[in-house]
């Protein structure tokens, strides 16, 4: 039975149930391994053979437990790539956006820390906020464009495609930019538009379950950290010679100039914010 099981696959079920028919056959092996070492002796067994068969029990020791376990590893990789690559296909546009100020965020299931880092709950406000301000049909139009390359990616680089990175790549970063250059047309008041995204985001934010996130709150500060980091790399390319070559050669003049006099406002504001604490 023993052998059978490690050779027979049962069709692969998602997420907890895939993780509880493994757990099963983890189990199930166990007690014929455990029965196998009965049967060799007088059918009964002693708290020293049980704890003998268990430590005899190991990936490394037991080939058919090695061979389960190295089966629905491969299973459950294939299953975290297939739905990371559906959820990129889905919304790949504002994933590449959030990866901007991803690095404020804390690991999943971490609470945020005070005046630190953000809470992951701004992402789907962040995201409301952004569909409102860029409006429907031109969001549409460059999420179908984000779909499009990476579509592109995957048929050139395959398994080869580095999802940590791809927000790196230049093209990438050009359909990025021109959703942050287009909505900075939003924050030539920046006073006006900090009140409203911290209105709007303590509004929208999913509730907090934790007592660390419920001590959480978007506010001034926790503004100026987001726009500080969606617009770094903009503003880093837009004050280098190349860098601002490179922009002017797809934007106009007119929209570089709102970039720039937002990121002058953005750094005014901030000192405001800063004195007023």
């Amino acid at each position: 039975m023993a052998d059978e099981l490690g050779k027979s696959e049962k069709p692969a079920a998602p997420g907890a149930e895939k993780l509880g028919d493994f757990a099963h056959r983890v189990s199930q092996l166990l007690i014929d391994r455990l029965a196998a070492h009965s049967a060799r002796g007088d059918g009964k067994l002693t708290a020293r053979d049980i704890q003998a068969v268990v430590n005899a029990y190991t990936y490394d020791q037991d080939a058919t437990l090695r061979g389960l376990c190295d089966s629905a590893w491969s299973g459950l990789q294939q299953q975290f790539e297939e739905s990371f690559y559906s959820r990129m296909r889905k919304f790949p546009l504002e994933r590449l956006i959030v990866a901007r100020f991803v690095h404020l965020l804390p690991d999943r299931d971490k609470d945020p820390i005070p005046g630190r880092t953000l809470s992951r709950r701004v992402i789907p406000a962040f995201i409301q906020a952004l569909h409102q301000m860029v409006g429907p049909e031109l969001f549409d139009e460059y999420e179908d464009r984000a779909r499009e390359m990476i579509e592109a990616l995957r048929a050139r680089e395959g398994g080869s495609l580095d999802w940590e990175t791809l927000h790196e790549r230049p093209v990438a970063q050009v359909l990025v930019n021109d959703i942050l250059i287009y909505i900075t047309r939003y924050f030539l008041d920046v006073a006006k538009r900090r009140s409203w995204m911290v209105s709007f985001f303590e509004r929208t934010m999913p509730s907090a379950k934790s007592e660390a996130e419920k001590a959480w709150h978007f506010g001034d500060m926790e503004f100026h950290k987001l726009m500080s980091a969606l617009y770094k790399e903009l503003a880093e390319t837009l004050f280098d010679v190349e860098g601002r070559q490179r922009l002017e050669q797809r934007y106009d003049a007119g929209s570089l100039s709102q970039l720039e006099q937002m990121l002058a406002g953005l750094a005014q504001d901030q000192k405001r914010v800063l004195n007023n604490r």
